[in-house]
């Protein structure tokens, strides 16, 4: 059964006060607590009483988004179940999305995609660190948040995530993931991911690469309508470098180019190896267009 809250539906100790979306795993709705604090609430798409694998998936959700504590992350506020329902209450965050931007702006200052990639990548290394692995990471699941004067990135829709060791012996991952499922959206999928391998946190910087990528040139890395072709030029073509892209324009310094193609390498064993390493990679970037 297609679940569907209206304005004024009463949940728990939380009223609905108007639709926000739909993420990976469910739907999404603005909602306020009896202080009037508003928040994001997410429930199943549908009813999964009964649906053990949809609700395994969802509850997977809320318990990676708790175990994550860090300002470039969205963050989990509660979890509760109402009449055999599961809901997430996430913090509201409100601002355009980097796909909003994107698709206004074409392409972004050079310094300020930087700053966003760092943010991310910030994000990344922390939920990498407790074993976390996002799978979905694309413009559409960065939010900008203006925080009086600077801009915040924070990732959200953690609906397809992976757990690794420790947290995946917590809440039972490895019988949700199996090796030959694909998992996430193809135009910003690592080739691993795509050809159905298991993942790690290098699918992450992958994607963030691509994101990166597109932010400087106003389009991806390989376009083409059809997921899977999509998914086969990610797994088997060598990418455009930057400079084939944007010519010779003075901010395509080695260094900038040298991170967008580390973290695009098909091979993950030969990528940058954490989020950490490119964040490293970045500051050099940064510092090499410093002065333009």
């Amino acid at each position: 059964m297609q679940l569907s809250f209206e304005p004024g539906t009463n949940l728990g100790r939380y009223r609905v006060v108007g639709t926000l979306g739909r993420g990976g795993m469910g739907g999404v709705y603005e909602v306020e607590d009896s202080q009037g604090v508003r928040y994001a609430i997410k429930s199943p798409l549908t009813d999964t009483n009964g649906a053990g694998d949809v609700t395994a998936r969802f509850a997977r959700e809320a318990n990676a988004l708790r175990m994550l504590e860090h300002p470039n992350l969205v963050a989990a506020v509660d979890v509760f179940v109402l009449a055999g329902v599961l809901f997430l209450v996430m913090e509201k965050v409100a601002g355009d999305t980097l796909g909003q931007r994107i698709r206004t702006e074409g392409t972004l200052h050079p310094r300020q995609a930087l700053v966003i990639t760092r943010q991310i990548l910030d994000g990344m290394a922390h939920a990498h660190a407790q074993g976390l692995v996002h799978r979905d990471l694309k413009p559409d699941n960065v939010i900008l948040v203006n925080m009086g004067g600077w801009e915040c990135a924070k990732v959200i829709d953690f609906g397809l995530v992976k757990l690794l060791g420790d947290a995946a012996a917590a809440f039972g991952a490895n019988a949700l993931t199996s090796t030959g499922l694909v998992f996430g959206t193809p135009a910003y999928m690592a080739p691993e991911q795509a050809l159905g391998r298991l993942v790690d946190g290098r699918a992450d910087v992958y994607a963030t690469g691509v994101m990166l990528f597109e932010m400087l040139t106003g389009r991806m890395p390989f376009r083409d309508p059809d997921p899977q072709v999509m998914m086969r030029l990610h797994a088997k073509q060598p990418p455009p470098r930057l400079d084939e892209i944007v010519g010779d324009a003075e901010w395509a310094t080695p260094q900038m180019i040298a991170l967008v193609d580390g973290a695009l390498i098909k091979d993950p064993q030969h990528r940058f190896p954490s989020a950490k390493v490119m964040m490293a990679a970045l500051e050099d970037a940064f510092a090499s267009i410093n002065d333009l």
